[in-house]
């Protein structure tokens, strides 16, 4: 059977519209207009500056013509963005894509050679760089592996930065930094590039889409981790992400007017911006449907803490909550946090937990934490441009529920033989709806594998949906590991391990994490050497095993631990046996897995 979503759909779903006209351009009866009125939709946390519709407006503009007329950026080129949260991130998004560049978001954490990958895979002929020490250091080292010049760096310098350089020197503000423009300074050669031209230049600069081309043209370049091999990019069309805003507003009955009542109060509500604005929950959701939803984004540049988010909370009234399970935890757990319940209590309306499932006991300690609290689970991929399932407005969330489908969201339950299953019942999880990606770039085996005729999507998550239509994820049928929302495919590691001189053979399976979800844990058979001083050597053995992938991995794909075995279990065919090795895990000692504190505090 086909399970369809029981809320009101969207009507209209324009397909010639961008990201950066459904933003600035588009409004429907439905959308709450903030024109005009002063009121802030972004809002830096450490300077506590805002941003109207008009300013986010202008300073998309004026970049955007100075990315044309000064970088070369325009239709069908592409650059990538590898920056921490910032109120600057969305404004460079939508300036890149004004212009009819694609812009593809890379991890803030990656190290020089995952980020080269990713340049070189994108196609990019430019890249925005964070602030900061070791951004400068793998932005700049990556750009020059991927042949991007220096003049084709761009560092975006937050508020506070921009602020002291001026103070400083009478006015005036830093252009250039290490051979590279700064955003703020593109910024401003923008503005002396309108004054001199007009208003022409900014017309000349403006592509915009034919009718249908929506759908084919691409906004973004995401990468996720397929179950083999290395990350592959999804194409992400601009249709899917306006119509994903598009979806989410209907789904949650937000109101079109300012201050109006309900779960999101267009003009009143105040949102927490705490999560990577590179990863497609924080993007998407978190930063395009807020914007469009009149709904001010209290952009955090990192995550520092469960105290400090909550002083943040606090101080600016932060009414609408996107966490993420670990935080959660933190909220539950934490002795830090019980001073300020009370408060916390008065000032949260809404929080949805997305990016991994939530457990039914987590759920009910947050639930005891929270009781008035409108709250939920969602659902999502990069593959699907974010939300597929989320909360239903005016009820209680059921325990281990990931929400209903969205507006004009369907989906199958299917079994291993394909045939199509009903309510209660186990399999795989296909999806359609007009927030279905293209595909995966340059990878047409892996794209037939998952984006199926008739617009299905396969998830390679096992579900079951009740009568209610509430949709619990019981197991991932993909191998991938969940690391805090992050993918790490555990062939990357294996791959990457067997240029080790000790590992003969490897197996990488996901160790349960109450902070972290998942964390990356090897079995490695060892080489011929390896195995001579095993005895006498085994820690520094394994201690280097570690280092090897901390020096070359992202954070997140870091080991929590190593174990050695004769043979790694596979099946005639070659397949590891991922099931096997998990039971393996059960009857290891603790120490085995010592190494978690440390890679959970380096997350």
């Amino acid at each position: 059977m086909i399970f369809t979503s029981a809320s009101e759909p969207v009507k209209e779903l324009p397909d010639d519209l961008d990201v950066y006209g459904c933003m600035y351009e588009y409004f429907p009866p439905s959308r709450p207009d903030l024109r005009n009125t002063g009121l802030p939709l972004l809002i830096d946390e450490e300077t506590a500056q805002e941003l109207t519709f008009e300013q986010s407006k202008e300073i998309t503009d004026l970049l955007s013509v100075a990315l044309s007329e000064v970088c070369g950026l325009g239709p069908d080129t592409r650059a990538s963005i590898y920056a921490t949260n910032s109120v600057y991130f969305l404004m460079t998004i939508w300036a890149t894509h004004r212009i009819g560049a694609t812009l593809s978001p890379a991890n803030p954490a990656f190290l020089a050679k995952e980020l080269t990958f990713q340049l070189e895979a994108s196609d990019s002929k430019l890249l925005f760089i964070s602030d900061d020490e070791v951004s400068r250091k793998n932005g700049f080292e990556a750009a020059k592996q991927a042949n991007i010049p220096k003049d084709r760096v761009i560092i975006i310098q937050e508020p506070m930065t921009v602020l002291k350089y001026s103070e400083s020197n009478y006015g005036r503000i830093q252009r250039k930094s290490q051979g590279a423009w700064t955003l703020a300074g593109l910024i401003e050669e923008g503005r002396a590039i309108v004054k001199a031209k007009g208003q022409a230049i900014l017309d000349s600069t403006r592509h915009k889409l034919k009718p249908g081309e929506g759908k084919t043209k691409i906004a973004f370049l995401s990468f996720s981790s397929g179950t083999t091999g290395l990350p592959k990019g999804v194409a992400i069309q601009h249709y899917a992400v306006t119509s994903n805003a598009l979806q989410t507003m209907a789904h949650n009955k937000v109101g079109n007017k300012i201050g109006a009542p309900g779960r999101f109060c267009p003009g009143k509500d105040v949102s927490l911006g705490i999560l990577p604005q590179s990863h497609i929950f924080g993007l998407s959701t978190c930063s395009h449907f807020v914007f469009f939803a009149g709904i001010a984004n209290l952009v955090m540049r990192k995550f520092r803490g469960i105290e400090a988010m909550i002083k943040t909370i606090l101080k600016y009234k932060i009414s609408v909550w996107w966490l993420v399970p670990p935080q959660v935890v933190l909220f539950c757990k934490d002795p830090s946090v019980e001073p300020y319940l009370d408060d916390l209590r008065r000032f949260s309306r809404f929080a949805m937990v997305g990016a991994a499932p939530l457990s039914d006991d987590l759920s009910r300690q947050f639930t005891k934490r929270f009781p008035d609290l409108d709250w939920g689970q969602g659902s999502g991929m990069t593959e699907t441009c974010s939300v597929t399932t989320m909360l239903p407005v005016g009820e209680r969330a059921v325990m281990g529920s990931a929400g209903r489908l969205i507006s004009n969201t369907e989906a199958k339950v299917v079994d291993s033989n394909g045939k199509e299953l009903g309510y209660d019942e186990l399999g795989e999880l296909w999806l359609r709806g007009p927030q279905i990606t293209l595909g995966y770039t340059n990878n047409e085996q892996a794209t037939k594998d998952t984006y199926l005729p008739g617009g299905w999507l396969r998830s390679g998550d096992e579900v079951k949906i009740s009568r209610e239509g509430d949709v619990f994820f019981i197991d991932r049928l993909k191998e991938l590991i969940k690391v805090k929302g992050f993918q790490v495919a555990p062939a990357e590691l294996e791959g990457f391990l067997l240029d080790h001189p000790d590992v003969s053979d490897c197996g990488v399976i996901g160790i349960q994490d109450e902070a972290a979800g998942e964390l990356p844990f090897a079995f490695v058979a060892l080489s011929q050497d390896a195995k001579k001083r095993v005895q006498e050597q085994e820690e520094a053995i394994k201690s280097s095993i570690l280092k090897f992938v901390a020096d070359n991995k992202v954070r997140y794909k870091h080991l929590c631990g190593v174990a050695f075995l004769d043979v790694v279990p596979k099946t005639a065919s070659g397949k590891i046996l991922r099931r096997e090795m998990r039971e393996m895990a059960k009857k290891l000692p603790a120490e085995a897995f010592k190494e978690k504190r440390k890679v959970v505090a380096k997350l």
